[in-house]
């Protein structure tokens, strides 16, 4: 059966063969991205496309709006849109920083919830899936700061999403490892580095073979969609350093029952309640 499909950042990339592939599949796709001008051979093949800067609530949840009448409802949304944001730290500038996060954090937010709150009211099924990168488990490498910092924030957002959510709708992250995007360019920065970006992310894996495994793992309810082996190095060194900081807990520290949040709230709970709630 058809699904109404959403991709935001579907002007290229991995955006652009998710809906490439669910347009083949005979779905009903919706390209959002900002770049108008790099739809419209997507509107050509016959898929629906809506120039939109995700960063923009008010616009976000109209077209949400609009959307979900128009065809009674979606069914799955991948919020996919983002940028990246090269550069030291130490030399980040505070526009740099709050530019990257508008996009990949606060973007992708603003995404999900504008479709799933509509789905949750309506109480219809769907599936969510937010892209994160392999820089969202761990420190992959230098030069990225910024950018790593958005994607820890994405998979930790997602990871509070999925227990938030109804059980009709399930979240995914995409955490996908070196892919031949776009996304290697930063706006501002050299032409040298950009070169180097460009030439970086041409030696990555064919954005249509990403696209392809994050369908078969939204539609299997994975929370998490891996692409690439490699992904996997950065997340072993952050396991063994979370290893190795609980092996060296305090005494005082060790007891789960007293200091696990959610039972301290009940206890509190009970407190002003008067006893326990029944």
């Amino acid at each position: 059966m058809a699904r109404t499909v959403i991709v935001t950042g579907a002007a290229s990339g991995i955006g652009r063969a998710l809906a490439e592939n669910h347009f083949e599949r005979g779905d009903h796709v919706y390209a959002l991205d900002w770049n108008g001008d790099a739809l419209r051979d997507l509107a050509a093949k016959g898929i629906e496309t809506r120039r939109i800067d995700v960063a923009d609530y008010a616009a976000l949840d109209a077209t949400a709006a609009e959307i979900w009448e128009a065809c009674d409802g979606v069914d799955w949304v991948y919020a996919n849109a983002g940028v990246s944001a090269g550069g030291a730290l130490l030399k980040t500038t505070p526009e740099a920083f709050e530019r990257c996060f508008s996009i990949n954090v606060i973007g992708a937010w603003a995404t999900l919830q504008v479709f799933a709150r509509r789905m949750a009211e309506s109480g219809r099924a769907g599936r969510l899936c937010i892209t994160g990168s392999e820089h969202s488990l761990g420190f992959q490498h230098a030069g990225a700061g910024v950018y790593t910092a958005s994607k820890h924030a994405v998979l930790g957002m997602a990871d509070v999403w999925r227990h938030e959510l109804p059980s009709t709708i399930s979240i995914s992250v995409l955490c996908p490892g070196l892919t031949a995007t776009g996304i290697g360019e930063t706006p501002g920065a050299s032409e040298k580095a950009n070169a180097m970006g460009r030439a970086v992310m041409a030696e990555g894996l064919d954005p249509a073979i990403v696209a392809q495994a994050t369908i078969e793992g939204v539609d299997r309810g994975d929370f998490l969609i891996a692409s690439h082996s490699a992904s996997k190095l950065g997340w072993d060194k952050r396991f063994a350093d979370v290893d190795a900081a609980f092996e060296r807990v305090p005494e005082a520290g060790r007891d789960i029952d007293r200091y696990a949040v959610p039972a301290a709230i009940q206890r509190a709970r009970e407190k002003l309640m008067g006893g326990p709630s029944g």
